[in-house]
């Protein structure tokens, strides 16, 4: 939680139907993570900073090919969810991360992964750093823990450098 007031993890299946470790389940829920099941993350509401998730409410359905119930939504409705920090888990499978980030000028490998140059973790678009799992692949926890080691460490350069400049230039 690192600090967190609390955390809260919304996924749209139940417990049952979740592929992920149940051990790491319950290690999350000892450490006050609050797990939402059958809830469907849908968009972020606020100006320059999140303030809420709106989110779907999901049911279960017929199985899919995995042989899970497939979440599907539920007419009950949407609510939402105060938030001051998301973090999206997105899975293991590559996501069409420019279309979902919106931003087409994103470079992405032909993997899926975003392109960072290799020194600064500084993606194709000014002032946006990537590390772990997003430049790598799925890999381990280590290596993503690094990796935000490294990018803290050059966004921390960068913004005292953009900051020096903005001075220079004044």
């Amino acid at each position: 939680r690192q600090g967190a007031k609390s955390v809260k993890c919304l996924y749209r299946r139940d417990r049952a139907n979740m592929p992920g470790s149940q051990r790491e389940v319950a290690n999350a829920e000892e450490e006050g993570v609050e797990f939402v099941w059958l809830s469907g993350p849908q968009s972020f509401d606020g100006g320059d900073t999140v303030s809420s998730v709106k989110v779907r409410k999901m049911r279960l359905g017929a199985p899919d090919a995995s042989g899970r119930r497939a979440p599907e939504p539920d007419p009950a409705g949407d609510y939402s969810v105060n938030a001051d920090l998301v973090i999206k888990a997105l899975g293991f499978d590559a996501e069409d991360l420019p279309t979902l980030f919106a931003t087409p000028e994103l470079g992405v490998s032909r993997w899926g992964t975003v392109l960072v140059d290799g020194k600064t973790l500084m993606t194709s678009l000014d002032g946006v750093f990537a590390a772990g799992d997003i430049v790598r692949g799925a890999s381990l926890v280590v290596w993503a823990i690094r990796d935000g080691r490294d990018v803290a460490a050059t966004m921390h350069k960068w913004l005292k450098t953009k900051a020096a400049n903005a001075k220079v230039a004044a």
